[in-house]
């Protein structure tokens, strides 16, 4: 009776059970035998290897488990420092003035927009009754509104005066306490009895004269 027969783990070869080692791939027939599951700690570098490592842990572990959660939660404040302190900036759509605007800050607070509006439409030259305005409303806290208005400026020509394809910059201070702001673009007519305003505070008109 011929004996017991396994197929070799290597080549599948049928080969006499007893044999410890494959004839043909002479590969052992026997898979190693499971030392079972090994201690985790048993694969880390032993402490022993760096034992100036090992005093300054024993020295300072304590403290560094007390400042990891610390140190992990400092950018995480940051960040929603950051997003809470944010000006939200609304643009409307508009395809004749459209508006580009940066946030400049300091000390996590904007201070200033700075933006570039493009005339899309008709020219707006220099020394006419009109002019292309940028007006911010600002939404306050407790619910206040405060407007200013500003003049882009292109460097070919003066504040407010700007040929179809031109753009012109315009910075605008943002006042304290701002939350979000709303920019709008439109021509303003100056007409014959206003004045050119420049600081920011928009079209006024000059002060009655007195008629004896």
């Amino acid at each position: 009776m011929a004996g017991a027969e396994v197929s070799c783990p290597r080549c599948a070869v049928r080969i006499p059970a007893d044999l410890p080692v494959c004839p043909f791939c002479r590969q052992p027939v026997a898979p190693a035998a499971d030392a079972g599951p090994k201690e985790i700690r048993a694969l880390l570098v032993q402490p022993q290897r760096f034992p100036a490592l090992g005093k300054y842990y024993r020295e300072y572990g304590k403290w560094l488990k007390v400042a990891a959660p610390v140190l992990i939660a400092v950018p995480v404040l940051y960040a929603v420092f950051l997003l809470m302190t944010r000006l939200s900036v609304t643009v409307p759509k508009d395809p004749v003035f459209p508006i580009e605007v940066t946030q400049v800050k300091k000390g996590g607070r904007t201070v200033l927009l700075k933006g570039e509006l493009t005339n899309l439409g008709e020219d707006v030259p220099d020394l006419s009754l009109r002019s292309i305005g940028v007006t911010a409303e600002f939404l306050l806290d407790g619910g206040r509104v405060e407007r200013k208005r500003v003049f882009p400026k292109s460097p070919f020509r003066g504040e407010g005066a700007l040929f179809r394809g031109e753009s012109g910059a315009f910075e605008i201070e943002v006042p304290k306490g701002a939350d979000s702001v709303t920019l709008r673009a439109e021509i303003v007519n100056l007409g014959e009895d206003r004045r050119f305003d420049t600081t920011g505070r928009g079209i006024r008109r000059p002060p009655p004269q007195n008629r004896r």
